[in-house]
């Protein structure tokens, strides 16, 4: 089959620690063509020239946001509406080209907005058919703009095949939304084996945590930093934090940390590599994931990917996935002094007795399963005729 990706987040390389939704379409996109499907990627355009990969076809779509990637930018700034609409001209344009000129039979949109928008495009000039893809960021964004969020997704959902969403929960989000059936299609990478085990010479033997994901406050990044100095002494005394990201809260989480007096118990960092994500995660006792909104973060299949337990807070379906599988410690609500408890109560828990749960619970995100499922969707003995 003829694939078109049209995506707002792809890595420069398997090495660009950007964006880690970006590092899972890409894997997406080779599995793909490792069974033998012809695959044409459509990213935003950026700075770094995208680095070839065997069986794919890269064919940028010009963006002025430079490296930015458009979830960061401020749709209710003016400033960046000229920037947004020769992005939609420009995305249009080069869909219906690679339309043609790669004969594709087949468009999937990773996210809702922009890619789906480019994507009914398709549809509407050379009856390409497309699916959605939603990313909770992406629903949760576009549907608070004024006026046109709601009624964009609306109209980008109602003309797609299939659309599908990376939560059970936003599943039903998107359906309430939107009025269309929505499909969960977990979204996971794999990552590069570990090559090295942090911290060895550990005397005092910590307890260390890793939080990787942007400094945006729906990420809880400040959250887990509170948590912290929530703490006793003693314990405090007992742990390491290790955060890794960018974001527009940057700034403010360095200073709340010397505000607290936790520099000694939590280390910034910028953003991470899949080889050094691996070797974390690999050595860490816990991964947390202090979100104050989510699906399923990547992240979460990361660590049951390197057999990691979690310790996050209750939202989205990590309150269920963690309870079904017993992959982690959940805190009881979404505040800084629950989460605390949660960091208590996984201290005197070793890693090893969550192998079993971890293993078990990767089975269902396994990207060779994902890919496996989105094709079987779309047979033609699947038994649900396309739009």
């Amino acid at each position: 089959m003829k694939i078109q990706v049209i995506t707002s987040s792809y890595p420069a390389g398997p090495d660009d620690p950007t964006g880690t939704a970006g590092l899972f379409v890409r894997q997406f996109a080779l599995e793909l063509a490792s069974r033998r499907h012809d695959v044409v990627v459509q990213p935003a355009a950026r700075k770094r020239a995208y680095e070839p990969d065997r069986g794919i076809s890269i064919i940028p779509t010009p963006w002025k946001g430079g490296d930015r990637e458009l979830a960061s930018m401020n749709l209710m700034n003016p400033k960046n509406w000229w920037i947004f609409l020769l992005f939609f001209i420009n995305g249009i344009r080069n869909t219906l080209l690679i339309n043609n000129k790669y004969k594709i039979e087949r468009t999937l949109c990773v996210w809702a907005v922009p890619s789906g928008i480019f994507g009914l495009a398709g549809k509407l000039k050379n009856n390409v058919p497309y699916d959605i893809w939603a990313l909770g960021s992406d629903i949760w964004k576009i549907r608070k703009v004024p006026f046109l969020g709601k009624l964009i997704l609306k109209i980008v959902m109602e003309n797609a095949a299939r659309v599908y969403a990376d939560g059970v929960q936003l599943c039903k989000e998107v359906a309430d939304l939107t009025g269309v059936p929505c499909e969960f299609l977990p979204s996971s990478r794999k990552l590069p084996a570990p090559t090295e085990r942090l911290f060895p010479s550990d005397p005092a033997k910590l307890c260390h945590f890793l939080f990787v994901g942007r400094y945006h406050v729906n990420k809880g990044p400040d959250l887990l930093i509170k948590a912290i100095g929530c703490l006793p002494h003693d314990i405090k005394e007992a742990i390491r934090v290790h955060m890794f990201g960018l974001g527009p809260m940057e700034r403010e989480l360095k200073s709340m940390t010397s505000e607290l007096r936790l520099e000694k118990y939590i280390y910034f960092h910028g953003p991470i590599q899949a080889q050094e994500f691996s070797n974390y995660l690999n050595s860490v006792s816990f991964l947390v994931i202090p979100s104050r909104i989510e699906s399923i973060p990547i992240v979460f299949s990361d660590a049951l990917q390197l057999g990691t337990p979690v310790v996050a807070m209750p939202v989205g379906d990590l309150a269920h996935l963690i309870k079904e599988f017993g992959c982690g410690i959940l805190a009881d609500e979404v505040s800084a002094e629950a989460l605390a408890s949660a960091i208590k109560e996984a201290l005197p828990r070793s890693k090893d007795s969550f192998r079993d749960s971890t293993s078990t619970a990767y089975e269902r995100f396994e990207i060779k399963n994902a890919v496996h499922a989105w094709l079987d969707f779309n047979s033609p003995n699947h038994g649900q005729e396309l739009k």
